[in-house]
Parts: C-alpha cells; structure tokens; sequence
C-alpha cells in the first residue's frame, strides 16, 4: 500500500570509459559531468536547490552534488545495490548504453529478473529547507519471499555527514510505489508518508501515529499541509503538530480519489477527483484558499501535471497522455500544454500527436517528455518533424505567448534531438540537460518572436 513506482534509468561508469559522450552539443555548454550513469525512470533520482545554484543526483550508485554553472561534480554518500550502482558494472555495459540512449521515461526498465526484483530503490531525493543537506529513502527489502520491506529514511549533509532518520517497516503493497513521497518535519519528528493514503509515522516512537487524513501534501513555504479529512472528505488546512487550522467549503465523494496541487505561496490549490482505475477520467478544478472561490471542474487526464506560474492562481496544464478514456480512444495521445487564467479561461500552447515510429537504427520514445520551468516562462517539448525529414522530434521552447525557438543543434541525426532536457535552474536563466552520458548546462535561449508552435491538431 505504499503507492506506486516504475523505475528507469540514466548511466554513469565507473570501470570504463564514457560510453556515449554527446557528438553534438551547444558550444556554449558547460558540461558538469561526462560520465553520468543515471536512473531516467526514476523521477526522484534528481533534485535542484531552492536558490537554483546547485544539483544533487543519483549516478553510478551515490548521489552526487553540483554547482549548475561548473564541474566536476562531488560524490557525497554511496548507494551501493541500487538500480545505478548495478548498470556501473562491466557486464550491464549493453544494458548501460540502452538507458544512456533513452529520455526520461518511468516505463524504462533497465535491469530484469532477480537482480531488478533485489536492488535497493531511492525515494524522494530533495533539498532540507536551509539547503544545508538532503534527504533521502531507501528501500530495501527484508528478506526474499516476503512482503516486509524496510524504508531508510536518511539525511546526508553537503560535507558527506550521513544520518539515519528512522527505519518505517511493514507491509507495504509492493509493487505499486511509483507515487511514494517520503516527508521529513522541520523538527523531524514525523516523516509523512504518501502512497494510496497517508502514513504519518513517529520517529521517537518509531511507529505509525493516528492519521485522520487520507491526503496530505506539505508546503515548500512552511511546515503546514493540506490535506483531506478522512471522516468528513473535506479540504482543510492542517498545521505542523497535525492538527485542523482551517477547513475549506470542499468536500469529495467517499468512493473519488484526490490528489492536491498547492501554490508555493500558500494561497491556492487544484483538486483532482479520479476513480480508482484512471482510464475511467478525472475532474479538477481550482480553489482560492483565501477567498474560498472556486472555478468549475473541468476534465482531465490523471497523469496531467498541474503548475502554478503566478500569484493570481494562473496555471500550466501539462499533458503527456498515452492511453486511457483520454488517450487513444478520444484521439488525444500525445503532449499538450494549456494556460489557465485566474478567472478560468484556457488557451492551448500546443498539441503535438504525429510521432512517426522510429526506422531501423533509430532509438526514442514515442512521447519525449516535456520539461516546464517553475515560474512557467519557458516549457521544453518536442515538436515532431515535417513529413518529408526523418521520423522523429526536435526539441523547443515555448513561452506563454506560445513562440517557439529549436534548442540548437538543429538535425535529424537520431530520433530525438539534439538533447534531452532535464529541469531548469538558476531562476529558469539555465537549463540542464543530458546527451548520451553527458550531463551539462546551458544558458536558456531567447525565445524567437516571430515562429508559432506547429499545432498537429
């Protein structure tokens, strides 16, 4: 019962020469790693400091850290049985290359039969508060034939200074962890844990503690949380001891799922209500959290990603949808992008839908994932190429007014190109990205005024 998790994989060796250093990459990159072994379906296994200055990740099987403007990074704490740790060894070198080929994809597997089924799994790589350290869960498992896994709840400082929070075992619903948090209190006194439902678990006490919610998500602003009565299924506002500060004029169905999206400043939040199968559909809408305003629910896919990108409650609608009553069946596969205005109104960035599949030789996705800064300025997205060029998708960047410019090197060399973004940082003014097995940055473009998004729909 401790939520969902897929896992994939980007790759870094240690016992070998670099495998596949990028053949074309910006001239003005600074390249922070050039032999990155990295987990590309694990969306945990990367994380950027709130002031956007530095990176921490998992390659090679530690976790690393880095400055976004300059390497080489610096190693501070192994990870050793993890999915990374176990593609640096020389005879995963084929399984190696084919993760160092692949985007960021959570249906990637890397590693099959015994060896996947008994590694050690990395939750919730994330920054402390102060920035001062990071935590960490790791998965292990108990023993073999057994449900009971052991969850390690760990702190590392940036001088390498390791610290074992607690230890959460149980019976967990192993395999469905893909959707697993793992929050550590300012205090940390409490690690709360969300899956299907909500774990608040003790850690003087080392056991799990009443939990009256069934939802809760933390803020990034301060130790409080929103989250959903079990009792009375209504939205409220819960402070740093787990009590009710605050209810909202909100409440869902007993048999709907619910997730949250909350505004960095506290003042609103999404909604999404979802049968326990998603290819039955979600709805969501958007509540101000001090005036209590709500706009009406609107249909949604339950893998779109919502971000908020201003102080009146605007948001990006992300969408990578593959399948499901919003997919394939009503034609919507494929990625888009959707502005919502504070007083409802939507507008498309764009839709893209016509990947042609790979010819022999190529290697991509289907869908390539899109990358959104976190004041919503720029998203990077791929855009598929004209019919008469090679199957495949140059990435661009878009911003809100939908514009667009190709991240250069233009070519149809490969399937996707010329790289694979991975976030943004440094106030959006960077962004990080991977080409075969090298990890670098690169100041973001300017955004070119005069092209518009293909829209394929």
């Amino acid at each position: 019962m401790f939520g969902k998790i897929v896992i994939v994989t980007i790759l870094f060796s240690s016992l070998s020469p670099p495998l596949l250093q990028a053949t074309e990459i910006p001239p003005n990159a600074t390249v922070l790693d050039p032999d990155i072994v990295w987990d590309v379906a694990n969306p945990d296994s990367f994380a950027v400091s709130s002031d956007g200055k530095q990176i921490a990740y998992i390659s090679k099987g530690a976790i690393w850290l880095c400055g976004v403007d300059v390497g080489p990074p610096t190693k501070l704490v192994d990870l050793p049985n993890t999915t990374t740790s176990i593609l640096a060894e020389p005879k995963y070198l084929e399984q190696r290359e084919k993760s160092a080929r692949s985007p960021h994809d959570r249906r990637f597997t890397a590693l099959t039969g015994p060896v996947h089924a008994g590694r050690d799994y990395v939750f919730g790589l994330g920054w402390t508060s102060s920035q001062d350290g990071l935590f960490y869960t790791v998965r292990k498992r108990v023993g073999n034939n057994t449900p009971v896994t052991a969850y390690h709840v760990m702190h590392v400082s940036l001088a390498g200074e390791v610290d074992e929070i607690t230890v959460i075992e149980g019976q967990f619903g192993i395999p469905y962890e893909e959707d697993s948090s793992f929050h550590v209190t300012t205090n940390r006194k409490h690690v709360v844990v969300s899956y299907y439902s909500t774990l608040i678990w003790d850690v003087d006490r080392a056991r799990p503690q009443a939990t009256p919610y069934d939802r809760l998500v933390p803020s990034s602003a301060s130790g409080r949380f929103l989250g959903i009565e079990i009792d009375t299924r209504q939205l409220v506002l819960v402070d740093e001891q787990f009590a009710i500060a605050k209810r909202f004029d909100v409440t869902f169905p007993v048999e709907r799922m619910v997730d949250l999206t909350w505004s960095d400043d506290e003042h609103f939040a999404i909604c999404r209500t979802h049968n326990e199968y998603g290819s039955q559909g979600a709805t969501a809408l958007r509540i101000n959290l001090e005036t209590g305003h709500q706009t009406p629910s609107v249909k949604c896919n339950v893998s779109d990603r919502f971000l908020f990108i201003g102080a009146e409650g605007k948001f990006l609608q992300l969408r990578v949808a593959n399948q499901g009553i919003w997919g394939y069946m009503n034609g919507e596969a494929g990625t888009r992008a959707i502005v919502v205005e504070p007083d409802g109104e939507s507008r498309h960035l764009f839709t893209t839908k016509g990947f042609r599949k790979p010819e022999k030789g190529q290697w991509g996705s289907i869908f390539p994932p899109m990358i959104a800064a976190a004041d919503g300025s720029r998203i990077a997205f791929a855009l598929p190429r004209p019919e008469d060029q090679a199957p495949g998708a140059q990435y661009h960047l878009i911003d809100l007014q939908g514009c667009t410019t190709p991240l250069e090197p233009v070519s149809d060399a490969s399937y996707i190109t010329p790289y694979f973004p991975i976030t943004f940082a440094d106030e959006s003014r960077r962004l990080i990205a991977r080409s075969g097995s090298t990890l670098f940055s690169v100041p973001v473009p300017a955004v070119d005024p005069t092209e518009e998004a293909r829209d394929d729909q």
